[in-house]
């Protein structure tokens, strides 16, 4: 499968190849880095902000729990202060002691007014109708008995917060108001006496929640045990409870946390803290105001690779102009070449570069193809001639073979049976000789020409030549080189003539297999090669000018040429004297 897909891509143009690695090594991991590099910085920044708001939001929720704090501990001191504690246990059992009472009340609570840390002192009797001027004086338009949080303290509620808007009751609340409320005791009698309100506005909270407010569009957001929200920037907001089930189940959790939510097509990411009381400090900044300080990253990333994109098609136009046209051009010329188009082949282009060479290459490689070309046309044309002539005249060895036949016919018809044979020995020699044009023979023929030769040296010469064959015999049909062995045997009979016995010259053929190799070796009995041995196949100028050791030096190159150095002749003195001829030879496949 990845073969096929190898081979699909290596059919590509260079032009495409380019295009391709352009963008794999280029396009592809710019846009990967700036995409990267984007995303780990909004991953970074969220990061950054959900710690840091984690940390004011703890800070700030401690100081809005020590302000809350203050607020009960001074309502608790309020509540066992003697001179409360004496006021609201007071009879006023006549109009005259009611208002004595009214008038000591309300001084008693704007002393409390100036002795308080942004908040302020409500007291409530919890039998209003027994102080009449007092309810008139203070309570205005409220009816403070029909107030819910009033009947519900007066029942038996332990202390709890209340939240007090506008709408509620306009004379009685101007700004919205979180208050602690709380029954005061007797504390000899332990009597019910009055409800104590410590007020705290709201707009006094955003003094301790302000620094949280860090960013743009952030919602800030202070809830109760029952998800009403006491505090938000949004002061419509406040009294209604959290409506979004994903965020109430998300500060359902104790201590601290931080998360993403999509609510209604916004996203936020959330934090929140518990404060002691059991209330949650909401943080929510919509997403898209954190990742605008890398906003530009993303744009800056996009205007580069926009760049990249359009300096991509100039550099590839100019790769395509500069490189890849010319190759193309070269491409069409090669097949153009390849068709055996060389008319019109040549491709000129001034340049230095490697596009260059390569033009002026192919333009020589063609050209040299063509004087090739028009080489082989001619030496066919010549071999052609040559094949004419070859035909030609083997008329001569013919007409060479047939005069040699008439002389043997005459010399045995006039009782010449010595000219007759040394006749017909002369015609196989030359028969053999020739082999038909044949480089190649087979062991046994060369050996029958050995014997021919031999034959026709005996009658020539007074000197008996006897030569003795130890070939093996599954040599016999093996093909060799023709013309190896006669040669060894006339460069003994020539140099053992003269210098031998009365009995003669005695020549051993030597014939074994050995491995992939025959291996032969000539001997005779004559004087030697003396101090020539050595030098004798090297010194071509002291050898061969007076024509001794030609048929040694022609077996020699022969050998070398067709199968090299390892199958060369070697000579040597023998031991007792004479000269021993040896070389290897390959055994060859049929041909």
């Amino acid at each position: 499968m990845k073969s096929n897909r190898f081979r699909e891509v290596s059919r590509f143009s260079i032009r495409h190849k380019f295009i391709f690695l352009f963008f794999i090594l280029i396009v592809f991991p710019f846009g990967f880095v700036g995409y990267f590099s984007y995303h780990k910085s909004i991953e970074a920044i969220r990061q950054a902000n959900t710690d840091a708001s984690l940390e004011i939001l703890d800070k700030s929720g401690k100081n809005l729990d020590n302000y809350l704090n203050l607020a009960s501990s001074f309502q608790n001191e309020l509540m066992f202060s003697s001179e409360l504690q004496e006021l609201m246990s007071a009879e006023v059992p006549n109009e005259l002691e009611e208002l004595a009472f009214t008038e000591r009340l309300l001084n008693y609570m704007g002393v409390l007014q100036n002795q308080t840390h942004g908040y302020s002192i409500r007291i409530f009797p919890l039998e209003p109708e027994r102080f009449q001027r007092f309810k008139h004086s203070v309570y205005h338009s409220l009816d403070i008995e029909r107030e819910e949080w009033f009947r519900q303290i007066r029942d038996g509620s332990p202390p709890f917060w209340a939240l007090f808007l506008p709408q509620h009751n306009p004379a009685v609340y101007t700004e919205p108001i979180l208050s602690k409320i709380k029954r005061l005791y007797h504390l000899t009698s332990r009597k019910e006496t009055a409800v104590v309100l410590v007020d705290i506005k709201v707009s006094t909270l955003h003094h301790y929640l302000a620094p949280l407010q860090m960013q743009e569009s952030q919602q800030l957001m202070l809830l109760d045990e029952n998800q009403v929200i006491l505090y938000h920037q949004d002061l419509s907001l406040l009294g209604f409870k959290l409506r979004d089930e994903r965020l109430i189940d998300f500060i359902g959790g104790e201590g601290r946390g931080a998360g993403e939510f999509l609510i209604d097509g916004t996203e936020y990411a959330a934090s929140f803290t518990t404060l002691d009381s059991g209330w949650k400090l909401l943080s929510m900044v919509p997403l898209a105001v954190l990742e605008q300080p890398v906003a530009w990253i993303e744009t800056l990333s996009l205007s580069f690779l926009f760049f990249y994109l359009l300096l991509s098609i100039v550099i590839l136009a100019y790769i395509t102009v500069r490189f890849t046209g010319p190759i193309q051009n070269l491409v069409k010329a090669m097949r153009k070449v390849g068709q055996n188009n060389l008319a019109g082949h040549r491709q000129q282009i001034n340049r230095n570069d490697e596009i260059g060479w390569l033009y002026r290459g192919f333009d020589q490689m063609v050209h040299r193809i063509d004087h090739l070309v028009q080489s082989v046309e001619k030496a066919a044309q010549d071999k052609k001639e040559l094949e004419f002539q070859v035909l030609t005249h083997q008329i001569n060895p013919h007409f060479l073979y047939n005069t040699l036949e008439s002389i043997r016919w005459m010399a045995e018809s006039r009782n010449a049976a010595d000219i007759s044979e040394m006749v017909s020995e002369l015609g196989r020699l030359l028969r053999l000789s020739l082999n038909d044009g044949k480089e190649l023979t087979t062991v046994d023929r060369e050996l029958e020409h050995v014997r021919a030769y031999v034959k026709i040296q005996n009658n020539r010469t007074d000197t008996p030549i006897r030569v003795v064959y130890l070939v093996e015999e599954e040599l016999l049909q093996l093909s060799c080189l023709r013309l190896l062995l006669q040669p060894l045997v006339e460069n003994s009979i020539k140099h053992a003539i003269g210098h031998v016995k009365e009995d003669g010259i005695k020549i051993v053929i030597k014939g074994r297999l050995d491995g992939q190799s025959i291996r032969f070796e000539v001997s005779d009995n004559g004087p030697g090669f003396g101090e020539r041995a050595e030098t004798l196949l090297s010194d071509r100028a002291g050898e061969l000018s007076g024509r001794q050791g030609v048929g040694l030096r022609n077996v020699h190159d022969r050998l070398l040429t067709y199968f090299g150095e390892p199958y060369q002749l070697r000579v040597r003195n023998g031991a007792n004297g004479g000269a021993i001829v040896e070389f290897a030879h390959p055994v060859l496949k049929d041909r």
